[in-house]
Order: C-alpha cells, then sequence, then structure tokens
C-alpha cells in the first residue's frame, strides 16, 4: 500500500482511472520530459509525477530518485525545492531560489522510502534544526517571515512533515508533550487543508483528543459547487485594506482534492455532519462520471477570465479518481 499525506487515505496502487483521466496524466507526463532532461524541475514537479506514474501504471517507469540526486540535490547533499535552472525561470529569482523547506525534505524522505534506498541523508536532524522557538516546523531561513503572516496551511503542512519524519525514524517522543502544546494553542483556522493538515499531525501523535471541538464548523462554509474549496469566499477580506472591496467578487469553486480533505475532516465529527460530507462527495461522484474535467481553478474575479494558480493538476485527477472509485 502507497500513500502520500497530500493524499488522505489514497493506496496509489489501487486507484482506478477514468480514460480521460489516463490520457491526461500521460500528457502532463510526456510534456514534463524535457524539463526533467534539461534539470529544470520542482520537487513538487518531480513529487507529481511520481504519483501519476504510481496511479497510471501501479509502479514507476523513470528512476526517479537519480532526478533527485542529480538535480535536487546540493553541494552539500542535502534536498532543495528547486533545481538551479527552475529557479532562474522564475521572475525575479535567481538570488533566492535556493532553498530547503520542509516540503522538500518530506519529499526526498518519501522517494528514498519508495525506492528503499539507504541514503546517506540524516532527515531526522534536519527537521530537528528547523524546530523553530514557537514551536513549530519550518525553515525561517528559506521564508524569512513572521508567523502571523505566514499561510497557515504551509506551515501546518510542514509540522504533519516534520512529525511523520520524526515518527518513522523513532524520534517524536520526545517531541511529543512540545507539539501537541503548539497544535492545542492554535484557534481554528477557516481553512480546510490547515485543519486538514492539524489532524493528519495529531493522527501522528496519538493525540486526536486534542482537535478542536468545533472542527465541524469549518465544513458547511467551504462548500462550493459539487463538492469543497478551501476557505469561504463569503468571510474573505483584504487585511490591509481592511474591507471585502478587493475580494467581494471572487468565486469559489469545487476542488476534488479539498473535498477529500473535508471527507478526512468529517469522520472527527458528529453524524449528522459525517452524513452530509459524505452525500456531497456522492454527489461530487456522480457529476466527475459525467464531467470529469470539471476540476476549473479559482478565479480572482468574476469579471475577468484568468485563473489563479492551476485547475487540472496530477494531485486533483488522482483526488477526482478517488472520489469516483470511492474511496473516500
Amino acid at each position: 500500500m502507497i500513500t502520500h499525506i497530500l493524499l488522505p487515505n489514497i493506496a496509489l496502487d489501487t486507484v482506478e482511472l477514468l480514460p480521460q483521466y489516463k490520457t491526461w496524466l500521460e500528457s502532463w507526463l510526456q510534456g514534463i520530459d524535457c524539463n526533467i532532461e534539461d534539470c529544470n524541475v520542482a520537487s513538487s514537479m518531480c513529487l507529481q509525477g511520481i504519483l501519476a506514474e504510481l496511479t497510471l501504471y501501479k509502479k514507476t517507469k523513470r528512476n526517479w530518485l537519480d532526478v533527485f540526486e542529480d538535480c535536487l540535490t546540493d553541494e552539500n547533499g542535502n534536498p532543495i525545492a528547486y533545481s538551479i535552472f527552475y529557479g532562474k525561470r522564475l521572475y525575479k529569482f535567481n538570488d533566492q531560489w535556493y532553498q530547503i523547506p520542509i516540503h522538500a525534505i518530506h519529499t526526498r524522505w518519501w522517494v528514498e522510502k519508495f525506492y528503499n534506498s539507504c541514503s546517506q541523508i540524516s532527515y531526522p536532524s534536519l527537521i530537528e534544526q528547523n524546530i523553530q522557538p514557537n514551536g513549530w516546523i519550518y525553515n525561517y531561513k528559506s521564508s524569512p517571515t513572521r508567523l502571523s503572516t505566514r499561510m497557515k496551511s504551509e506551515y501546518r503542512m510542514s509540522f504533519a512533515m516534520g512529525i511523520e519524519i520524526l515518527k518513522a525514524d523513532g524520534v517524536l517522543k520526545k517531541y511529543k508533550k512540545s507539539f501537541e502544546a503548539t497544535l492545542s494553542s492554535e484557534p481554528l483556522a477557516p481553512y480546510l487543508s490547515a485543519e486538514y493538515f492539524r489532524i493528519r499531525a495529531l493522527e501522528l501523535l496519538e493525540s486526536i483528543c486534542l482537535m478542536p471541538p468545533s472542527i465541524n464548523t469549518i465544513l458547511a462554509p467551504c462548500e462550493a459547487g459539487k463538492g469543497y474549496c478551501d476557505f469561504s469566499v463569503l468571510e474573505k477580506k483584504d487585511d490591509y485594506m481592511g474591507t471585502q472591496k478587493r475580494s467581494a467578487r471572487d468565486i469559489a469553486v469545487h476542488s476534488p482534492l479539498l473535498s477529500l480533505y473535508a471527507h478526512h475532516i468529517s469522520q472527527y465529527c458528529d453524524s449528522p455532519t459525517k452524513e452530509r460530507v459524505q452525500s456531497k462527495l456522492d454527489e461530487f461522484a456522480k457529476h466527475l462520471k459525467k464531467h470529469p474535467l470539471d476540476i476549473p481553478a479559482f478565479r480572482i474575479r468574476d469579471l475577468v477570465d484568468i485563473p489563479f494558480g492551476t485547475d487540472v493538476s496530477p494531485l486533483e485527477v488522482i483526488a477526482a479518481s478517488a472520489i469516483i472509485q470511492g474511496i473516500a
């Protein structure tokens, strides 16, 4: 059973794909071939490549560990998020492409674990070096930002990933109480992804009893389209403007991945909430069977046809397949 923390409870080697999804994933993999040959890659791109191949072929066709070693390793043997060539193509990023964020460490750790590689990297040490005085796990040097202005989903994801590495290597016990305190002091966030990663961290700590009692209140506001989005657009506002003027016309759209996060969260909620989420996912499954590629990007404005970020991606395709298959 091959799983990844970004895709809750999905055994990648058992996912069934609709023909449209097979075609899309094959095309996506072909599309990154040249980038890989040129070492023009990001660790997130390569991770999605592995997940796509596992879902398509139940195994990997490319030796992705070689890609990480050749393109995403610094001179000291540390895992990095971007290759030098990828960093140069990013706007005004030449002077800061070199980064070792937790997600890059976790990706390399997961890949080596997948290939049963004997690593020369001490992953627990890398994580321990990045435990901040405030209790969270992130690389401050890669992103020197105050906690109050960091993205909640990002630092909670890093936290859960760090805990997963420490637990796998048997060094989590000494941090258990302090990590529990860190999570317990964090108020409920208005983001599905942030609360999903809190729950994953608590599951790894075997401390799910510390989950916020009001966790169910986050789900209904995040209903969007046929499924769920990450946050309630109605409650969104621009902190610097102090008004909803700049966000009032934003349009929330459904996301298969975030719908899976909603389902995972709902397993710790009361029965009516759990049943409502399951019912919504059942309807989403029917919709996706008829319209497989209805995975739209978030729109910044209703009058401007410009997506904010990607729409279809390997993660979303795999999540949609799991919903259709009834894995969730």
